[in-house]
C-alpha cells in the first residue's frame, strides 16, 4: 500500500517517519514543491523499503548513497 501526499514549502522525513511506514506496510510516495529532505541517517535500504516515488519541484535534499539508491524513483 502505497501513501501520497503533496506537500508545500518544506517537508522533511525522518529515520523514525520511515521505519514506521515501512512497519505498516505502506510505501511513502514523496510530492513536494519546494524543499523536502530525508534524514541523514536514513541507509538506502529503508529508502527502498519506505519510498515508492519521489516528485520535487525544488530541491531534494539527502545523502548521496539514498539519492542513488532512489534514483529509478524519482522524476
Amino acid at each position: 500500500m502505497a501513501r501520497k501526499t503533496l506537500d508545500l514549502g518544506l517537508r522533511h522525513h525522518s529515520r523514525a517517519d520511515l521505519e514506521a511506514a515501512r512497519e505498516r506496510g505502506e510505501a511513502l510516495r514523496i510530492n513536494v514543491l519546494g524543499l523536502a529532505s530525508i534524514a541523514d541517517d536514513v541507509t538506502p535500504q529503508l529508502g527502498r523499503a519506505a519510498i515508492a516515488s519521489v516528485t520535487v519541484l525544488g530541491a531534494l535534499h539527502a545523502n548521496p548513497e539514498v539519492k542513488a539508491a532512489l534514483a529509478d524513483r524519482m522524476s
